[in-house]
């Protein structure tokens, strides 16, 4: 496939070889559906390599491509291995979009012991530079390439909403990390942006909400509801297309319209 196809409409990912992190479910798990539906050959990760079977297997519902890899994002490792394991199946990397990220606990600035911290920094930075630098190599060689990096609007403010300090502090470093990013690779054709989504209804939101919580974010929110998943890939899937070859270092934010009450 030429590397300057352009596509459009159903087939615009037409035989691009996308590579997703962290989709066992949630934003990632609809991107990879989006993506598939629209011509791409997908490779769905998740540490939890059932997790990603399911995805694999959603895809292959609706028709798709799909390989189905299991990798630690937090250790190179395990990442070179995730990257050479999509190569061999798909024949190259097109786009990758880093998905993997959260948190599963909650502390105050001065409750933050340093095993917490490092965990978090490494799941949600650390893992994007292992996954960018991988990847990196495969594209360089053919000119041309996309990288979403998802960040958050934990990201953006402080005011935004209840995320920890080292949840926020990782996901504004992948902003500006990505910044450089995209002007050091800008002469090899290959773009990179951010994606900073608002409280999103993902399996692991879900769980935590009460109706309660669900009413004070909906007010919270211009639109007067929380995203869903899909409500975040259509940015995604935009950035990683040819439409938007002259788009990059940029944060764009899908939220609803919360950040510019803050």
């Amino acid at each position: 496939m030429s590397q300057t196809q352009q596509t459009s409409g159903s087939v615009r990912f037409k035989d691009r070889r996308a590579l997703i992190t962290g989709a066992g479910g949630g934003i990632a798990r609809a991107l990879a559906l989006r993506l598939a539906a629209e011509g791409a050959i997908v490779a769905v990760t998740d540490i939890d390599i059932e997790r990603a079977e399911r995805t694999a297997q959603a895809v292959r519902d609706i028709g798709g491509r799909v390989v189905a890899l299991a990798a630690d994002v937090t250790d190179r490792a395990s990442v070179n291995g995730m990257v050479a394991g999509a190569v061999q199946e798909m024949g190259g990397i097109d786009i990758l979009v880093t998905c993997a990220g959260g948190y599963t606990s909650y502390a105050r600035f001065d409750e933050l012991a340093d095993q917490d911290w490092d965990q978090v920094i490494a799941l949600n930075l650390r893992s994007v530079f292992l996954c960018c630098t991988a990847v990196l190599p495969h594209m360089k060689q053919v000119g041309w390439g996309r990288i979403v990096n998802l960040g958050s609007l934990a990201g953006r403010s402080t005011s935004a909403g209840s995320s920890p300090a080292h949840y926020a502090a990782a996901k504004a470093a992948v902003a500006m990390m990505t910044q450089y990013l995209a002007k050091d690779m800008a002469p090899h054709g290959i773009t990179a942006n951010t994606v900073a989504p608002g409280t999103t209804r993902t399996e692991r939101v879900n769980a935590l909400l009460t109706p309660e919580k669900e009413a004070i974010f909906a007010r919270m929110t211009p639109v007067g509801r929380l995203a869903e998943p899909e409500d975040i890939v259509g940015t995604i899937a935009f950035l990683a297309s040819d439409d938007a070859a002259y788009v990059t270092g940029a944060t764009i934010d899908v939220n609803g319209g919360r950040l510019m009450l803050v």
